[in-house]
């Protein structure tokens, strides 16, 4: 009996320790953060044209829950009003901002994920 009952224990042990190892503990993140003429940056480029359609697009990855992707673009000089906005996900995936505020010359942009 006791030799049964120590088998069970060991097995038991075996299934905790196997489970454990497969276990993944990830933080959410930004995974990509890039820029383009679509709301998937496909093709991600750096350079546009007068007139043309800016989005800013952060790819979020491991992402269990509800989060915020905060935007936030100004023109490189400085001046003017930054143009900040939040969108909320349901989890990992595309969040996009299209850029139309900011007229000419360079800009700087940021996008911070919240929880």
């Amino acid at each position: 009996m006791r030799k049964h009952f120590n088998t069970i224990i060991a097995i038991g042990v075996l299934v905790f320790v196997a489970m454990a190892c497969n276990a993944s503990f990830t933080t959410a993140n930004i995974s990509s953060f890039n820029f383009g003429k679509n709301d998937k940056a496909e093709p991600a480029t750096t350079s546009f044209n007068q007139g043309d359609k800016i989005y800013a697009v952060a790819n979020v990855s491991n992402a269990m829950s509800k989060v915020k992707v905060r935007f936030k673009v100004e023109s490189a000089s400085g001046g003017g009003t930054p143009l900040t906005k939040e969108v909320e996900l349901p989890g990992s995936g595309r969040a996009f901002l299209e850029i139309t505020e900011i007229t000419g010359g360079d800009f700087k942009a940021e996008a911070t994920l919240l929880d």
